[in-house]
């Protein structure tokens, strides 16, 4: 069974990153209600401090698609 005290402190740092960054939230509510649909491609490329790029890809399925709506509610929707 999944420790619910894992799940209510991983919220609280949610909410903490969802202060500090809250353009970056925004931007992917808006991403997952508008851009997010079967075949679409996510990009992503994240640069380390030291200025290493590394970049990633992946095709999205129905699934992936459900299960990254399911997430954003989960984590509290709209923020």
């Amino acid at each position: 069974m999944r420790n619910p005290a894992k799940f209510l402190q991983l919220k609280k740092q949610y909410d903490a990153f969802v202060e500090r960054h809250p353009k970056f939230m925004r931007y992917m509510a808006y991403i997952t209600d508008n851009c997010i649909s079967e075949g679409a491609i996510m990009d992503v490329t994240v640069t380390d401090a030291e200025g290493k790029s590394i970049h990633g890809n992946a095709k999205l399925t129905a699934e992936d698609v459900a299960f990254l709506q399911e997430v954003r509610k989960l984590l509290g929707g709209d923020q």
